[in-house]
């Protein structure tokens, strides 16, 4: 399975930061580690709205939300093992039908294919407020792997297959600081293409999206 460490490596590789066989030094690995997480983090925010929940009790957490815990509240938020499978709110909705609806809960249940189902690949949990903390669901790996603070031999957030395209948009990313000549033509194609499989993710079901008129 594919760690930070590996993605680092990769995109030295590729802007001929690192020969093959030899390994980065500390410098490196740290530059790297931080343009990763950096990369992680707008990730995030480029794949939409969060539907934001203030938190009093113990919850478990539904995909795509954001939960709140207020200044001296006290509560445990659970991260799913299913969602609802009929959601009452879009992550693609962008605020326009408003949150008037109760927020969904997931479940630590097992996903029976009726009411419950596993969250989607990506899916994202953050909790704000009291504590902070960023989950990524990773299907391949099924369970929730830690976005914030990530470690060099901790798995990437992003499920494995896009550890490639992580590590090519990591070398588009490092290329002014770490490299001492002009990217090749082949590592612009392949942050070009990194971009297109990182931001459309052609293998991720969605919910469909339809107009709405008055």
């Amino acid at each position: 399975m594919p760690t930070s460490r590996s993605v680092i490596k990769d995109a030295l590789r590729a802007l001929k930061v690192l020969a093959p066989g030899d390994e980065p030094h500390i410098d490196q690995l740290n530059s790297g580690l931080s343009g990763l997480q950096n990369l992680i983090l707008e990730l995030h925010e480029g794949r939409g709205a969060m539907r934001d929940v203030d938190v009093t009790a113990d919850w478990i957490a539904d995909q795509n939300q954001r939960c709140r815990v207020q200044a001296g509240d006290t509560v445990t938020v659970t991260l799913p093992n299913a969602v609802p499978i009929w959601p009452v709110w879009s992550a693609f909705d962008y605020g326009f039908t408003g949150q008037t609806a109760i927020p969904a809960q997931g479940t630590t249940n097992a996903a029976d294919g009726v009411s419950w189902r596993q969250p989607d690949d990506g899916a994202r949990i953050e909790v704000v407020g009291t504590t902070q903390g960023l989950w990524f669901y990773r299907a391949d790996l099924n369970e929730w792997v830690n976005a914030y603070d990530i470690r060099l031999d901790d798995e990437i957030p992003l499920n494995q297959r896009y550890a490639g395209p992580l590590g090519a948009f990591l070398a588009e990313r490092l290329e002014d600081e770490l490299s001492t000549s002009e990217p090749s033509p082949s590592v612009a194609r392949r942050a070009a293409l990194a971009r297109a499989a990182l931001f459309i993710r052609p293998g991720v079901a969605r919910q469909p999206v339809r107009g709405e008129y008055l």
